[in-house]
């Protein structure tokens, strides 16, 4: 497949952001934040319009922070200079993955752009594993596409032809060697991930958490759940993870925010713990992100009035600190948190544990309401 033409001028420009956001960081100037703020959303657009969504993403990330900076007399702390450092790093990796993997398929002059039709991919030697997918999704109007290598699959997730992927186990080992994760996460984590199986086995079980699978089928006693379970899936996936974030800081929420909106997550950002608790009268959050330290309450106490609350009582909370001690990281855990992130946060890992958080919490909801 033919290396994509890299464009020059975005090339230079985000190398020259990142190197002039480096030398802000140890230099603090008012004027130079909002130049390099009005860059970072100019380059974000551009790289999203070519679609570069890793650089796209971290891109829009720095300019949300930049932004908080940018708009006031305000100077950074520490951490967030530390923070800054990051998504600066960030951006940097980003352009290293685009000029070094970046790929697409050339069309032959004058050739058609039909878009793929989006449907289930098998990825399995199983022969009569296949024709049951067929047959079973057939029923609820679903198509069934055969792919023959990991590469087939990776490229129908990047053109969005994917509406889940269900692996044999017999390919299990080469997803788990073949599957590229690195520009900015697993597309794969975008569609709900099956595997199927014809014998209930620890190490198919093993190698299936390891891919991030949502559920594994064992035949022939699954064959009436394999349909059902994958359509709830998908339809869990058609609507946007929503994400409550609370945090005193405006740069740290208008970072998270931007982060998670621009990977098609739905949020609501609050300063304190009292909006937190009005938001919650029209938005049910999937996700909680709650800042450890604020002023007046802790995050122990938040999270303590989040388990207590009807409405997000088993909701996953995200608690977001600068403190790497581990003695409160177990603490925060102990009394009902479900992830800790340590400032600074880089994007793909703030989309990566909310994400995965989401995802389960959906899974829970739907199991505990068809077992009523």
């Amino acid at each position: 497949m033919p290396t994509h033409e890299i464009d020059p001028e975005l090339s230079s420009r985000v190398q020259a952001l990142s190197e002039q956001t480096r030398g802000l960081g140890r230099n603090w100037d008012q004027v130079q934040a909002q130049t390099l703020f009005d860059e970072a959303d100019a380059l974000a657009q551009r790289a999203q319009a070519g679609g570069i969504g890793d650089l796209s993403e971290v891109l829009l990330g720095l300019a949300a922070y930049l932004s908080s900076f940018a708009d006031s007399a305000m100077r950074p702390n520490d951490m967030q200079l530390a923070q800054l450092q990051a998504l600066t790093d960030s951006a940097r990796d980003a352009l290293e993955r685009y000029r070094a993997h970046i790929e697409v398929a050339v069309l032959a002059p004058g050739a058609p752009t039909a878009q793929p039709q989006p449907a289930i991919h098998f990825l399995g030697r199983n022969a009569a594993h296949r024709e049951l997918l067929q047959s079973r999704f057939g029923l609820l109007g679903y198509g069934v596409t055969s792919c023959a290598s990991v590469r087939e699959v990776e490229a129908a997730l990047e053109s969005n032809a994917v509406l889940a992927l269900v692996l044999g186990a017999d390919m299990l080992a080469d997803w788990l060697t073949q599957h590229q994760t690195e520009a900015g996460g697993s597309s794969s984590a975008r569609v709900p991930l099956a595997v199927i199986s014809g014998r209930d086995m620890i190490d198919v079980r093993l190698a299936a958490m390891r891919c991030a699978a949502e559920v594994v089928f064992v035949l022939p006693e699954d064959e009436d759940r394999i349909a059902p379970r994958l359509a709830g899936l998908i339809a869990d996936r058609s609507e946007p993870y929503r994400v409550l974030i609370v945090d005193d800081d405006n740069s740290m929420r208008l970072f998270c925010a931007s982060v998670l909106r621009h990977n098609a997550l739905e949020t609501r950002a609050v300063a304190t713990p009292e909006e937190a608790l009005q938001v919650l009268h029209e938005f049910t959050p999937d996700v909680i992100l709650a800042d450890l330290y604020m002023p007046q309450i802790s995050g122990f106490e938040l999270l303590a009035l989040f388990r207590a609350h009807p409405r997000t009582a088993f909701t996953p909370v995200v608690l977001l600190s600068g403190d790497s001690d581990t003695e409160k990281r177990f603490a925060a855990l102990h009394i009902g948190g479900d992830d800790y992130l340590t400032k600074p946060i880089r994007p793909r890992h703030l989309v990566a544990a909310v994400t995965s958080r989401a995802r389960r919490a959906r899974w829970m909801r739907r199991e505990l309401l068809t077992t009523r």
